[in-house]
Order: C-alpha cells, then sequence, then structure tokens
C-alpha cells in the first residue's frame, strides 16, 4: 500500500510533460472521486436508479 503522497507523485509523473497546473489539479480531483466512489460501493453505500431520480425530481419543486 503506498501513501497518498506517493500515489499523487506516481500520478502526477504519468500526466503528458505539457500538462498544465488546472489539468493536473483536475486529474487529481477525478481520481480521488473515482476512488471515494469504488469505496462506497465496496461498503453497500449506493442507491438505485429509480431512487435518485425520485431525488432529483425533488429537488426540482
Amino acid at each position: 500500500m503506498s501513501t497518498a503522497k506517493e500515489e499523487l507523485a506516481r500520478l502526477i509523473a504519468g500526466q503528458p510533460d505539457d500538462s498544465s497546473r488546472e489539468e493536473i489539479v483536475r486529474e487529481l480531483a477525478f481520481h480521488v472521486m473515482v476512488e471515494r466512489g469504488l469505496a462506497d460501493s465496496d461498503a453497500k453505500r449506493t442507491m438505485s436508479n429509480e431512487d435518485m431520480g425520485h431525488r432529483i425530481r425533488s429537488w426540482q419543486k
């Protein structure tokens, strides 16, 4: 298991040399969101598409 710093350094090193700061930050944020989503899924913290549809429709009222 790598540390957070090692993981982020690996992700940054994998970016093209001409990447902007904004592109790198966006890629890091995307990675964190995917990891968080996978952890939620593994922990069964999910909801059905139907339930999410009801929730979204309730916001529009």
